[in-house]
């Protein structure tokens, strides 16, 4: 079970565009296209990822590296500097996104992936279904075990756009819960019986469907497809997979909000005495006592600051490099060596030796299941080998065609190799001397030792996977607090913190039962991160970690000390505010408590308060 630990808390200075209100709205003609296509990626990316391989690590680490330039948003886009971020730098801005995230999937594993361009997703219909079919048309598929993590990793990037989407009012809300109702019910209709309903509770914020609806039906079908177009010609609000429906919408329909929100933005129409600190127009306080004359030189003060108020939370992981399992040779003989607790053995590399022969790891899918000899009949198996035999050199002084006969040249080949390791160049790979498997292996147990008799049945080692990943045991009534693809902080034992991405959340949760009671334990749900970039070179093989995760933030928001309160007789508070001969009580609304700061309306930023305390 995670120890999900007392909630901590933290003050950042703002460095996103919270303030730049008038540049964002001016944006969301073109943002509000983009960010609907970007907050569906995200979605399909988290439904579907399983966890990155080797590869996609690296990818995340290149993704990583291109976003950590410790530039804002607004500063990415504001190109002219002029505090705004019109239309035509928001286009330009994500046209360069898209271009990035293009290159980034030619770069890992998709050479044939043609741009991306803003088109793409400000014309026609969006939503999961469009976005498939933009993969599609790449050579991207999402049963390929690679694409998803390369593509929540690439995708990175597409996650700023979202920076510029409105959010839908509750009507709205209601509204397309109701369409999406509709659009399943008439899937049902159109002869789709299993069809579900939309589960708003469990998927907020998009149309209702979560990853499930991928795994029961394969949407890219020509039947799923064209029950969806169907069903969205009835009522074209809805999108299936669209995050923010309202975003279709948003170029075609005139936005009449626009000049009343950059008005209040400017602060142009904001009440002065509404006790607010929204926009930039300063509040008329509310003193609670007459000025108290005095020099202020000596006092202990603290300044009102515009901050983001982060509130976390720390749960109990364990890094390690996953379960043990069994790793099956189908070898006999006497074990002559062994490789270690935690070795690496990669493709063309010895596993161990039996009878002092070497026990050889080639790439493949198909199990060696018979020997390798001269007469023996076409197969798979043969061709599976033969790749082999050229990969890793053998077969340079030798023409031999890879396919599944083996002839008198594979035979030679073979000898060759049995020539280099020193051993009886009989041409013959008696079954277990050579082991396939799709990847290289981690060493996680030695389960036999040197001298020992084994035979097919006995697994010499078991494997764990690659990289090094946390788990956690999560308790089931913390669930929403954690969702696949989120990133979290990973605060290693060294005090170190890190990047971390959740690959994986269990689908049920499971409950132990106590050995010595018989009674029950907590349900939990099985979670696992694993590094956002390539691991720490020092971290430890295992040890306990602290996931970070982040709960809540409440953007730009005024804030003093909290030793700076001061509480009234009648009830609330007041801060000891600097005025001009002294010092005056002035009433304050408190919102979050984060560490040793808190919330405040009442004040302006820039003011500055009397510290009841050192500090």
């Amino acid at each position: 079970m995670t120890q999900r630990r007392t909630k901590n808390t933290s003050g950042r200075a703002p460095n996103q565009p919270n303030g730049g209100r008038r540049g964002r709205r001016n944006g969301q003609r073109h943002g509000v296209s983009v960010v609907g296509l970007a907050s569906t990626f995200m979605l399909i990316a988290a439904a579907c990822a399983t966890g990155p391989s080797g590869q996609t690590t690296q990818a995340i680490g290149a993704s990583a590296a291109r976003q950590d330039d410790g530039a804002s948003l607004e500063e990415k886009v504001d190109t002219d500097g002029d505090g705004e971020m019109s239309d035509e730098e928001i286009e330009t801005y994500a046209r360069t996104v898209l271009l990035d995230f293009s290159n980034c999937m030619r770069d890992n594993g998709y050479p044939d992936f043609t741009d991306l361009v803003l088109e793409d997703f400000t014309e026609g219909s969006g939503g999961q279904g469009r976005f498939l079919a933009l993969m599609a048309e790449r050579g991207v598929s999402i049963s390929d075990a690679n694409a998803i993590p390369t593509l929540q990793s690439c995708g990175e990037g597409l996650s700023d756009l979202q920076t510029f989407a409105p959010q839908p009012s509750d009507a709205e809300l209601q509204e397309r819960e109701e369409a999406v109702l509709e659009f399943a019910q008439c899937m049902r209709d159109g002869g789709l019986a299993d069809w579900p309903d939309p589960d708003f509770a469990a998927n907020p914020g998009a149309n209702g469907y979560g990853p499930e609806l991928l795994e029961q039906f394969d949407v890219q079908s020509d039947e799923i497809q064209d029950a969806i177009a169907a069903c969205q010609a009835e009522d074209s609000s809805v999108a299936l997979g669209a995050a923010d429906d309202e975003g279709d919408t948003a170029d075609t329909e005139p936005d009449s909000s626009d000049d009343s929100a950059d008005d209040s933005a400017d602060g142009s129409e904001d009440d002065p005495g509404d006790g607010t600190t929204d926009g930039t127009a300063d509040v008329e306080r509310s003193a609670v006592s007459p000025v108290i004359e005095g020099d202020t030189s000596d006092l202990n003060v603290a300044e009102v600051t515009r901050r983001d108020l982060v509130q976390t939370t720390s749960l109990d992981g364990t890094l390690g490099f996953g379960d043990l399992r069994p790793f099956p040779t189908n070898t006999t003989g006497i074990v002559t060596s062994l490789p270690a607790e935690g070795d690496t053995i990669e493709f063309g590399d010895v596993l161990f030796t039996i009878d002092n022969e070497p026990v050889l790891l080639f790439e493949g899918s198909i199990p060696q299941y018979r020997p390798f000899m001269s007469n023996m009949s076409d197969g798979p198996d043969v061709e599976q080998l033969e790749r082999n035999l050229v990969d890793f050199g053998y077969a340079e002084d030798f023409d031999l065609t890879v396919d599944d006969d083996f002839t008198a040249v594979t035979r030679d080949v073979i000898e060759s190799m049995q020539l280099d390791f020193g051993v009886d160049d009989d041409g013959r790979l008696d079954l277990g001397r050579v082991v396939f498997s799709p990847t290289p292996i981690r060493v996680g147990a030695v389960n036999v030792e040197i001298g020992q008799s084994i035979s097919p049945q006995i697994n010499v080692l078991s494997i764990t996977d690659s990289d090094q990943q946390i788990t956690l045991d999560l308790d089931a009534e913390d669930r929403s607090l954690v969702s696949l693809g989120d990133t979290v902080d990973i605060e290693l034992p060294d005090g170190e913190t890190v990047a971390g991405l959740v690959s994986n959340v269990a689908a049920t949760a499971t409950q132990t039962v106590n050995p010595q009671t018989g009674a029950p334990g907590d349900a939990t749900i099985g979670v696992t991160v694993v590094f956002l970039g390539v691991a720490p070179d020092d971290v430890f093989d295992s040890s306990p970690v602290d996931i970070i995760v982040t709960e809540s933030v409440s953007e730009g928001v005024l804030t003093v000390p909290v030793p700076a309160l001061v509480a009234r007789s009648g009830g609330g508070h007041a801060v000891e505010l600097i005025v001009d001969g002294g010092t005056q009580l002035v009433a304050v609304e408190l919102g979050d408590f984060v560490d040793d700061l808190v919330e405040v309306t009442g004040v302006n930023e820039g003011d500055r308060v009397v510290m009841a305390t050192a500090g």
